[in-house]
C-alpha cells in the first residue's frame, strides 16, 4: 500500500510539475512572450491529437475542457499569465504488459518530431517542444492513461476560457467525472 501511495504521489507531482513551472520570486508583469490563449489552444489540441494518433492500435478517449490557472509570483500577485492545460483521458483499457509499448510509441513519436524528453519513467513520459510547450503521458495505479498538454499564456481571465469540454466526460454513479478506462481492445487490453 505504501509503495502504491508513493507511486501515486510521484505521478501526481510529475503531472502537476508543468503547472508549477516558472513560479519565480519576481514581481514582474506578464511575460510579453506568453502567447494568447486562443493561439495556444490549437497547439495544445495538436499535441494531444498527435500523441494519441501515434498509438497503434487506436485508443478511445475523452477530452476535458481547456482550463486556465492564473500564475502568481512569490508575493501571491497574479503576474498576468496563466497555465493553460488540456487533459485527454484514454478510455481504452491498457493491460500492464502493454503499458511499456504504449509509452515507447509515445516517446518514438515525440523524438521523431525533435521534441526534448523531460520525463522518462515506467509510469510517466514527458516532452517539451522547441517553443516550451509541454506534454506528458502518465499511467495511474489502476491503469488509467492521461495525456496532459500545457502552455503558459497571457491570462484569459476565465477558468474555462473556451467553455466546457467538447463532449461531456463520462460520469460515475455519484455524478463526478469517471475517466477510468472501460473499453477493451484486443491490441491493448
Amino acid at each position: 500500500m505504501g509503495r502504491r501511495m508513493g507511486r501515486r504521489a510521484a505521478v501526481a507531482a510529475l503531472l502537476l510539475a508543468p503547472l508549477l513551472a516558472g513560479c519565480g520570486s519576481s514581481g514582474a508583469a506578464a511575460d510579453a512572450s506568453a502567447p494568447a490563449a486562443d493561439r495556444a489552444r490549437a497547439q495544445l489540441q495538436e499535441l494531444v491529437d498527435g500523441t494519441t494518433s501515434a498509438l497503434t492500435p487506436a485508443v478511445r478517449f475523452a477530452d476535458d475542457a481547456l482550463r486556465a490557472v492564473p500564475h502568481e509570483n512569490a508575493r501571491r500577485d497574479n503576474d498576468g499569465t496563466a497555465q493553460l492545460t488540456l487533459r485527454r483521458y484514454v478510455l481504452t483499457k491498457v493491460a500492464e504488459a502493454n503499458r511499456p509499448r504504449l509509452l515507447e510509441q509515445v516517446r518514438a513519436y515525440w523524438t521523431g518530431r525533435g521534441w526534448t524528453l523531460t520525463e522518462n519513467s515506467a509510469d510517466l513520459v514527458g516532452a517539451r517542444t522547441p517553443d516550451g510547450t509541454g506534454v506528458t503521458v502518465g499511467i495511474g495505479v489502476p491503469g488509467n492513461v492521461t495525456v496532459v498538454a500545457t502552455a503558459r499564456v497571457k491570462d484569459p481571465g476565465a477558468t474555462e476560457p473556451f467553455g466546457p469540454a467538447p463532449s461531456p466526460l463520462p460520469t460515475g454513479a455519484d455524478g463526478s467525472p469517471d475517466t477510468l478506462p472501460r473499453f477493451t481492445d484486443p491490441g491493448w487490453s
